[in-house]
């Protein structure tokens, strides 16, 4: 794990750089959080990595860190190395290949199962695609809350299609519960209205990237940085405000780091 690198003289500077520099390692600037509002999560992020951090567990492997950020870093053009990881079956618990969870309500720290000590793959998950997808989590937890694609951004760095498609059903623990319950002939709508919005859900995203791509810009490590509200404004075809006005800052960070080449 590496120390969070923002040179506070760039933020004066320079602050565009900055929140580009910040951009990089996954230190994300929410819709609708003003610069000094963001510069100040960073502040206290910074501090918390100094001194509240647990103790006498294992740290994830540095080769299994490198694997997870060049996955991130390929797709959504951002490196985490600053993210606590760990192997912890204790905190996992014995049927999930891994977790991230908020210490204090603000410090993210990402728990992968302690079977991945021993070998790269538990019960069918990859330990690099694992921290690749608590990362992205990660990554957006001053994000407004999202009943829409908690799951699907995670999901994109598995190399299983199916997870990458499937994936964001288990945004919400009763949808796949209400999914099997159509095994039962009676409650096949339960099933069928499942799919149904799935189906409206990708539609959605893959309209809103298709946006992004005619405006110049890449669309997966875009659409991670929208909230949900501006992924719907896209697919139908509006700008939302952080592509419409040039002297944002958000606009400024997507038009700076993922022009299309």
């Amino acid at each position: 794990m590496n120390p969070v690198s923002l040179p506070k003289e760039l933020q004066k500077t320079d602050l565009p750089e900055w929140l580009c520099r910040a951009d990089e390692q996954g230190l994300l600037i929410a819709p609708g959080e003003a610069p000094e509002d963001f510069a100040g999560r960073i502040a206290r992020l910074q501090k918390e990595l100094q001194s509240n951090l647990p103790a006498d567990i294992p740290e994830v492997s540095a080769s299994v860190r490198e694997k997870a950020e060049k996955i991130t870093g390929a797709l959504y053009g951002f490196r985490a190395d600053w993210l606590p990881a760990y192997y912890s079956t204790c905190e996992t618990g014995h049927f999930s290949a891994g977790v991230s969870v908020l210490q204090d309500d603000f410090l993210p720290l990402v728990y992968l199962s302690g079977a991945f000590l021993k070998k790269n793959r538990h019960r069918g998950y990859n330990a690099a695609e694992t921290l690749a997808h608590e990362s992205v989590h990660a990554a957006r937890i001053a994000f407004p809350d999202s009943s829409s694609y908690d799951e699907y951004f995670p999901c994109q760095v598995h190399a299983s299609a199916f997870r990458r498609l499937a994936g964001n059903l288990f945004r919400r623990w009763y949808l796949p519960v209400l999914f099997l319950l159509g095994l039962y002939p009676p409650l096949l709508p339960f099933p069928l209205l499942i799919l149904l919005k799935e189906f409206l859900l990708l539609r959605q995203i893959r309209r809103a990237g298709k946006k992004l791509r005619s405006l110049g810009l890449r669309p997966e490590p875009v659409l991670l940085r929208l909230s949900d509200a501006e992924i719907r404004e896209l697919a139908s075809g509006r700008l939302p405000a952080c592509l419409a006005d040039q002297t944002s800052w958000r606009y400024r960070i997507f038009f700076r780091r993922f022009v299309l080449s």
